[in-house]
């Protein structure tokens, strides 16, 4: 197949309410949607996620490197577009930019064949994906009742932003608000973002042991694998390595410094499906676990992470793709939907999803083409 035309279309869509981490709050989400078509009509998406916490003028830098790939990408074939985003590791385009690519270019392949992104991924895709509900409220009263809302929606694992208490007994007191309003039966894990230093990770994290963890993510900062071994080897609760995972290099030097039992891999900040299916196959090969989320994606990243999470093997951990409500908008005609903590993959092929023009217009900041 030929590509006939890439369009883009860059956004900004505000959080739908306040979302906090260790790093600071946030207000909104930008990114950019890219549309590719062939010269024989099949239309494939994909999303460029701008990397949470830069300022506002990150974005404009984005775009840049999008209008740079969509010109080069334009009247090749998609299997030389796929050379090229391969070769334009290591050039200064972001991971990001050429994720947004190798999703659309997987789209349009799948939908061309008629099956799922998931298929074209792995001839054992499953249908269905269990995920975790995420809690980032401040404040124990807040995240009591954020728990007691997410425990009626029936999901089984939820996910708790930490790292932002002054000590370690707030931090307890919050954590164990949650886990009083989840009751037993319901997996918690934690999420730190790298805000401890190994002293204070295992201070935390032993504090905490007692409310039945399944793991913690990134406790300590990004780049120091020594002091996330020491974390791992000094606690009874997994690590999850999240931060850290950014290419195969990266993630081979988590699991060669034995920092970490779990992976968390999002595709559209590991350059693309296919290599976070690459991580995942080198995790794997290593005995760690993998947990597939987005970056707080609209629904095309979301619908990627979800194919990629599909072709993870059974009994993996809950991923973490419920995360479109938190955007006023997910820019999809029909929203992906979690029911009984799972997310179905849709019935259509490629990603199975199609963008509303009229919520992507709303939210759009600028557009552009390249085509033959």
């Amino acid at each position: 197949m030929r590509i006939a035309r890439v369009r883009w279309t860059a956004h900004r869509i505000p959080f739908a309410r306040g979302f906090a981490t260790s790093q600071g709050g946030q207000t909104h989400r930008g990114g950019v949607v890219v549309e590719l078509t062939t010269e024989d009509g099949v239309a494939g998406l994909g999303e460029v996620a701008q990397t949470p916490g830069r300022e506002d003028g990150s974005l404009d830098g984005l775009i840049s490197l999008v209008e740079q790939v969509a010109r080069q990408m334009a009247c090749r074939d998609t299997e030389e577009a796929r050379s090229l985003l391969d070769a334009l590791e290591g050039s200064g385009v972001e991971r990001a930019t050429r994720a947004g690519f190798d999703i659309a270019l997987l789209d349009a392949a799948a939908r061309a064949q008629g099956i799922s992104v998931a298929r074209l991924l792995s001839d054992d895709a499953r249908a269905s994906v269990e995920v975790n509900a995420l809690i980032s409220a401040p404040g124990v009263v807040a995240s009591r009742e954020e728990a007691a809302r997410v425990r009626a929606a029936d999901f089984r694992t939820v996910k708790l932003k930490v790292g932002m208490a002054a000590s370690v007994e707030e931090e307890r007191a919050r954590v164990a608000a949650v886990r009083d309003a989840l009751g037993p039966d319901v997996r918690l894990r934690l999420d730190a973002n790298g805000a401890w230093d190994a002293d204070r990770a295992i201070r935390t994290i032993v504090a905490l042991e007692a409310y039945d963890i399944e793991f913690v993510e990134q406790p300590t900062t990004p780049g120091d694998l020594i002091a996330m071994r020491r974390v791992r080897d000094a606690v009874r609760v997994p690590i999850a390595a999240d931060e850290d995972v950014t290419d195969v290099a990266a993630s081979r030097r988590v699991l060669d410094a034995g920092a970490a039992q779990i992976l968390v891999v999002k595709p559209l900040a590991a350059g693309g499906l296919r290599p976070a299916r690459r991580i995942i196959d080198l995790a794997l090969q290593a005995g760690a676990q993998v947990v597939v989320t987005t970056t707080i994606d609209t629904g095309v990243g979301v619908a990627a992470a979800l194919h990629l999470a599909a072709t993870l093997p059974h009994g993996s951990p809950a991923c973490g793709l419920a995360t479109g409500g938190l955007l006023e908008s997910d820019l999809l005609r029909a929203p992906l939907v979690v029911r009984d903590g799972l997310m179905r993959l849709p019935d259509a092929p490629g990603l199975g999803v199609d963008l509303d023009g009229d919520a992507l217009e709303r939210y759009a900041v600028a557009r552009g083409e390249a085509s033959a």
